[in-house]
């Protein structure tokens, strides 16, 4: 295929739909393609990583979105206040709108990976140029995960917005830990994770602490707490803002570190467990290296939930709460070698399987003259495996 100019949108809300980016990327660029733009959407309550605009490659922009905004204790998600600033912002959402639909127009294909702002955008504004959404998200859409937990109104609500995030794309790519059955009725690609570029080299090890992750400051506060209590173990906790984010002051055990991917990395490999809040990307870094996990998932926000759900269905991961610390670090459950070997084969296909969704989203559009129809799933269109072939179970017909 000829080289494609494709602009990226991504939610700055989670660190993890950045890491997806960053490997997308790498990995058009190496079949020849141009990430000609970037657009973030931006968080008031969340910075951007150095290593996310130094490592994309490509220009990068920002823009107003949706924010989950956190309680007056620094953990949960607050309703309410999320509800006030999103009543605030609204003005500079449709601003970010317009200005999402006008930098994407000249781009032959767009990515969008789970921001609200670009797939309502598309709508209001009615692009036509083809669009492909990505997120883990979209795996519960699938009928092989309809046991999820949650009430229905609850599930609908978080689906709902999952398929808000998705509009005007061609295909919806739904990153799963595991192969699942073809899905024909549901426009789906079920597709590997997209793991940070070079976590093939890292080479895990036991030094004997444990790691954390805090989406939240209160979280790094109440893991603290818990190292205080335990003072025989040594943690070490990431969290936006590093030490100057914590309320309380820690034990000499205790060593917080602003977020920085290769030093996050590091400690991983190095790690005898891991605990964190339940993002996707986290969990199967953790998993690829071996890793015991606990995930816990962020109060208020359903979508982790669900993530910490599949992550134990898959074995990648225990489902729990930091209530249970003290039990999982007394007896880490470590995965299997078959597990992560077939894991790490799952993963391996991704190159192949993403470069090929967006390939054929772009030459479904030149095809149209003028983009993609929303749902459009021709036979054999949709099914993960880019020019070397099929890389695992997913997708529409």
């Amino acid at each position: 295929m000829s080289r494609l100019k494709v602009a990226f949108v991504v939610q700055g809300e989670g660190r993890g739909h950045m890491t997806q980016a960053l490997a997308l990327g790498a990995f058009l660029r190496d079949a020849g393609h141009e990430i000609m733009t970037v657009l973030v959407g931006r968080s008031p309550f969340r910075s951007l990583p150095d290593y996310f605009t130094g490592g994309i490659a490509a220009p990068v922009e920002t823009f107003d979105s949706p924010a989950q905004v956190p309680g007056a204790d620094g953990r949960g998600v607050s309703i309410a206040r999320t509800a006030r600033d999103a009543a605030r912002r609204m003005p500079r959402f449709v601003a970010g709108g317009l200005r999402v639909h006008r930098a994407t127009r000249p781009a032959d294909v767009v990515v969008n990976f789970l921001d609200l702002v670009g797939g309502v955008s598309r709508l209001i504004f009615r692009s036509r140029v083809p669009a492909v959404a990505v997120a883990h998200n979209y795996v519960f859409l699938h009928p092989a995960l309809s046991g999820a937990p949650g009430g229905r109104l609850v599930k609908r609500l978080v689906l709902g917005w999952a398929r808000a995030t998705a509009g005007g794309a061609a295909t919806r790519v739904a990153l799963s830990f595991d192969p699942l059955p073809p899905a024909p009725d549901r426009s789906l690609v079920v597709a590997p994770p997209l793991l940070r570029p070079g976590l093939e080299t890292v080479r895990a090890r036991d030094d004997g602490y444990l790691l954390a992750y805090a989406l939240n400051a209160g979280y790094g506060d109440l893991l603290a707490a818990w190292q205080r209590r335990n003072p025989d173990v040594t943690l070490h906790c990431y969290l936006d803002g590093g030490a100057a984010a914590l309320r309380s002051p820690a034990g000499p055990g205790f060593h917080a570190h602003a977020l920085n991917d290769r030093v996050f990395l590091d400690h991983l490999a190095g790690c005898r467990a891991y605990v964190g809040s339940a993002g996707f990307e986290s969990i199967c870094e953790a998993f690829y290296l071996g890793k015991p996990v606990l995930a816990v998932p962020t109060a208020g926000q359903h979508e982790q939930t669900l993530n910490a759900w599949d992550a134990d269905r898959a074995g990648a991961a225990r489902h729990g709460g930091y209530d249970g610390l003290d039990d999982f670090w007394g007896r880490p459950p470590t995965p299997s070698r078959g597990a992560v070997e077939r894991f790490r084969a799952w993963v391996a296909s991704a190159p192949a399987a993403l470069v090929g969704v967006v390939e054929r989203a772009a030459a479904r559009g030149r095809s149209h003259g003028a983009g993609t129809r929303p749902g459009d799933t021709r036979p054999g269109s949709t099914r993960p495996g880019g020019r070397n072939g099929g890389a695992g179970q997913g997708g529409g017909p």
